[in-house]
């Protein structure tokens, strides 16, 4: 198998990396700039899947990463794996952070605005399109740490939570997720979340 990784070189597309060497995948890294369609159209020639773990500095470019990426899996027939967020899975207080309006975001989470949002519209965009996708939302508290146990994942708009009672998955066992989506896909076409057991 043969994938295109868009966002290889942050912590979790690291991770990511890891874990398809593992499984002797292919992986192209793509180089450049995701919001060229054009990069992305010569990049992607002969691969199966395009998988994103892309981030981006505003809402406007995840919108338009993933609409060039959607533009690009159809004319191709690729299948596309996106890792997101998980400010749109409902909490067990039965919220969701995204529906927090921007101007009373709070100052200390400013910094998530891009990606809180941006992510969830990359969601509605992949609902409406026509190509096969996957989307990770990972555990409302996701972090680069060492796993606390195996995960489990489950496709849901709600948030999982562990025995403890906690919503809580690391960038490793979230790039073994996504692995296994890539290589055996469960969960085309909706919307999976993961959870660490501990």
């Amino acid at each position: 198998m043969k994938i295109l990784l868009v966002g290889a070189q942050g912590r979790l597309g690291k991770h990511l990396m890891t874990e398809l060497t593992k499984e002797n995948i292919t992986v192209l890294v793509f180089n450049g700039d995701a919001k060229s369609l054009t990069a992305l159209e010569e990049q992607a020639i002969g691969v199966e899947v395009i998988v994103s773990t892309v981030g981006a500095n505003s809402i406007e470019e995840f919108d338009l990463i993933a609409q060039n990426i959607i533009t690009v899996a159809k004319a191709n027939h690729q299948r596309v794996v996106w890792s997101g967020g998980a400010a749109s899975l409902w909490t067990k207080d039965n919220t969701r952070l995204v529906d927090t309006p921007v101007n009373v975001f709070p100052e200390a989470m400013q910094g998530w605005i891009p990606a809180v949002f941006g992510h969830a519209k990359v969601l509605e965009l992949f609902k409406n399109s026509e190509i096969d996708w996957s989307y990770m939302s990972p555990a409302l508290d996701f972090q680069d740490v060492n796993p606390c146990g195996n995960y489990l994942a489950k496709a849901s708009d709600k948030a999982l939570y562990n025995a403890s009672g906690i919503s809580f998955a690391s960038y490793a066992n979230g790039a073994k997720a996504l692995a296994a989506e890539i290589i055996n896909p469960q969960f085309i076409h909706h919307r999976f979340t993961i959870i660490e057991e501990f």
